[in-house]
């Protein structure tokens, strides 16, 4: 298969880039056949890769807006004009276009092109190794060296860290759901908070909002440690630490997760293991819920571009639809805060969500104030 240019996919993750780079510059400033559209539309439908790298590359042009007036794209924005005349002068003049436009033409793409270059290393994907990020209303799916996926929800942060001894995932802010490849040999983290889930091949959620730490299983065991163990198996490796970073104990070996005791997995032991169907809370005052009985439908439905709410505080409620939307929800009433809600709603589309709230609880929207709905006592 190759793309619009004849390439093949055949080559790295930045050429890749590259060439999505290149190519999203022949269609916004040079000459772009029907030809050439069809061979890219094909390519987009056959090579993952490819369709992901134009995203990229799409949207870090978008975001350009934002940084359009900085002193960095200004000066690059300057150098790009005055290269491209010295370039391309004499070719165009020896080609008979006198009058301007050619040389115009060429800094245009030249400007294009470098623009694009900084907009990639601003973006939250270019020249950034294992930092990831969504927007409001974004999802996203990477896939890991190791063949482990991780989806995103809309704004949330991560960093990835690979080595040969494990593999360790910052959730700094958001949420996601990791589908991780078994690799006995390097454990996966996930760091959320004062919390680290660690597992080996399974498939669970995290969401780390507001310094506070949810975790629910699709598939597998996982273990919830808090991060003081991992200091501990830090500072302790000379007296032992099994493979997912947890320092023995000194009258007992070291444990891997599916054998972990009826004690820790109550949390005695500092440590909570989890299985297919259950979930964990962790407050911000460090209470730590176990759940048997997860509700693994509300907390998948996000990937279906919903959410539920299973008679939640219309301030949790506000709080995660917010996540969906520029246009934010406020509860303006403390009291209003604490009525209760259920719903299936669809995520982003916050003026229904508003609507929804007024027919059943005693609340009116407030929509005066642009980018803003207000939600107060009827």
């Amino acid at each position: 298969m190759t793309s619009a240019d004849g390439k093949s996919h055949n080559e790295s993750s930045s050429d890749c880039e590259e060439r999505a780079a290149e190519i999203f510059v022949r269609r916004r400033f040079g000459p772009w056949t029907t030809a050439d559209q069809n061979a890219l539309e094909a390519q987009l439908a056959s090579d993952p890769a490819y369709a992901d790298a134009t995203r990229r590359v799409e949207e870090s042009w978008q975001a350009t807006g934002d940084h359009a007036t900085s002193a960095e794209l200004m000066l690059f924005r300057e150098q790009a004009i005055a290269r491209a005349r010295r370039a391309n002068a004499r070719r165009w003049l020896r080609a008979g276009h006198t009058g301007g436009r050619g040389w115009r033409i060429a800094a245009s793409i030249a400007v294009a092109i470098t623009v694009l270059a900084t907009a990639l290393q601003l973006s939250p994907w270019g020249y950034r190794p294992g930092v990831y990020r969504t927007g409001f209303g974004e999802q996203r799916t990477i896939e890991l060296q190791d063949h482990s996926r991780i989806a995103l929800d809309a704004r949330t942060r991560l960093r990835v860290r690979l080595s040969d001894d494990a593999r360790v995932v910052e959730l700094e802010e958001g949420q996601a759901q990791f589908s991780v490849a078994k690799d006995p040999a390097r454990p996966f983290k996930v760091v959320a908070g004062d919390r680290t889930i660690i597992a080996v091949g399974t498939v669970f959620t995290v969401e780390y909002v507001d310094h506070e730490v949810d975790v629910a299983m699709l598939e597998g065991r996982v273990a919830v440690l808090q991060n003081s163990l991992l200091h501990t198996a830090d500072v302790s490796s000379n007296r032992g630490a099994d493979s997912s970073g947890v320092a023995s104990r000194a009258r007992a070996p070291a444990r891997p997760v599916n054998q972990i005791s009826p004690e820790a997995r109550r949390g005695t032991d500092g440590i909570i293991e989890l299985a297919a169907g259950e979930a964990l809370q962790v407050r911000q005052d460090g209470r730590t819920t176990f759940v048997p009985k997860a509700d693994l439908e509300a907390a998948t439905a996000w990937r279906q571009g919903k959410v539920i709410f299973r008679s939640e505080p219309l301030r949790e409620a506000v709080r995660r639809v917010n996540r969906y939307s520029r246009t934010r929800l406020v509860v303006d009433d403390p009291a209003l805060a604490e009525l209760k809600l259920s719903g299936v709603f669809e995520s982003g589309d916050t003026q229904a969500f508003a609507e929804a709230v007024q027919s059943y609880l005693p609340v009116v929207a407030d929509t005066s104030e642009s980018g803003t709905i207000h939600l107060r006592t009827r």
